[in-house]
């Protein structure tokens, strides 16, 4: 294996260790949040979890009956595990499928893993996982979470029923938040409109709901998030193909995250003497483990409060690698001083979260991993190398369906 290809596979092996695999459990198939802490899930490492056992069979990892099973004893779990309107719970326990602690319904935790169910689905040819799939995607109703936000209709972010839960804090409200911004939602208009219970005005005006600012940094100008770490453009690209796609509004979303990512390398360029760890070939700040804990790395232009400290000066090797179809050359050199500079940092999941050299000369490297992060590795990575993900999210006819309904085209 190459270099390329041992961070796929490694990035890979993250699924298969930190999976549930005790078939006794009501939590078998629930994988990790991450490698700290033992008794938390996140059903969000799940999604990329199914979409990697896929990348799995197809690089000849596992077998494909090793892969079925994987997903079948996954999906069992997920038709007990509790919900509300077909969303389910961001964080869960690993031993018995329950929320964690005060957990809320997440919709974009819930959409990254009905994009790995959908990869399942369309791959294996399998009539368990077809009935299973579809019990779990027609409970899944985006109706009672579009809310208007300044004349036009939005996705509510959240809902906790728990006072003093996740992300509800003080507040009487169990709505929590909403999408009005552009971030790393996208996907979830496909799903809303691939639902059958979701009129096809409603599933145009969502995609139209939310505001698209244009920022500028240097030279490069794109649709920026409002917090603008490099993940956003980034996890809806693992599964929907935007270079191949005409959308009703003429936005190339595709060519808007190659340009956000040479901006965020541009940005480590121009910030090398503050963050020493950060050149033309380590760059890609965004969210990771830093030595405070997990934080959003969030570069220039964003709309954040301009008095806090928004980048840490951490090297993640997600940042680059994730974002390695949009920006080939430029990836590749960073994984080249991944691979000449930091060695050290390498663990039993490819390269560690987060990478820092410190004031005193020493390095920092983060202890743990990160399962999203090592997802969008990768899927990223795959995608680049084979496009199995986009392959057969795609080919799926719920995508299929959104496609005509969102009024997107196919394009070559």
């Amino acid at each position: 294996m190459n270099a390329l290809e041992q961070e796929l596979y490694h990035s890979f092996l993250f699924f298969l260790r930190e999976r549930n695999s005790d078939l006794t459990s009501p939590g078998v198939g629930l994988i990790r949040d991450n490698t700290k802490n033992r008794s938390m899930a996140s059903i969000a490492s799940v999604g990329f979890g199914l979409s990697a056992f896929v990348i799995g069979v197809e690089n000849h990892y596992i077998t494909k009956e090793e892969g079925l099973e994987l997903v079948k004893s996954t999906m069992r779990t997920f038709l007990e595990a509790e919900h509300f309107h077909g969303f389910y719970v961001h964080f869960l326990d690993m031993d018995t499928a329950k929320p964690f602690k005060k957990s809320e319904f997440s919709t974009i935790d819930t959409a990254i893993l009905m994009n790995g169910l959908l990869v399942a689905d369309s791959y294996f040819d399998d009539s368990e996982i077809h009935q299973m799939f579809d019990v779990l995607f027609q409970r899944l109703d985006f109706r009672p979470f579009v809310k208007t936000f300044h004349e036009k209709e939005v996705l509510r972010m959240a809902y906790n029923p728990h006072v003093g839960g996740d992300y509800r804090q003080v507040s009487d409200d169990p709505w929590i938040y909403q999408w009005h911004m552009y971030a790393e939602q996208l996907s979830m208009y496909f799903l809303a409109a691939a639902t059958d219970s979701m009129p096809e005005e409603t599933a145009i005006a969502l995609y139209h709901g939310f505001e698209r600012n244009l920022g500028t940094y240097g030279p490069y100008q794109y649709y920026y998030s409002p917090t603008n770490a490099l993940f956003v453009y980034q996890y809806s690209h693992a599964w929907v193909d935007f270079k191949h796609i005409q959308t009703d509004d003429g936005i190339d979303w595709f060519e808007n995250s190659r340009i956000a990512s040479l901006a965020n390398r541009l940005w480590c360029i121009d910030h090398q003497q503050e963050f020493p760890t950060l050149n033309q070939s380590a760059w890609g700040v965004t969210a990771c483990l830093t030595p405070k804990g997990y934080r959003n790395q969030c570069i220039d232009p964003n709309d954040l409060n301009f008095d806090d400290i928004h980048v840490h000066g951490v090297f993640p090797p997600s940042g680059p690698l994730g974002s390695i179809v949009f920006t080939p050359n430029e990836s590749l050199e960073a994984l080249e001083e991944l691979e000449m500079q930091y060695q050290i940092a390498k663990g039993p999941y490819g390269f560690r979260d987060g990478i820092q050299l410190q004031e005193d000369g020493s390095l920092w490297v983060s202890e743990h991993d990160i399962g999203i992060n090592k997802g969008i590795t990768c899927l990223m990575i795959d995608n680049y190398l084979h496009g199995t993900t986009w392959k057969y999210y795609m080919r799926h006819p719920r995508i299929q369906k959104a496609m005509a309904k969102l009024h997107f085209q196919r394009r070559d």
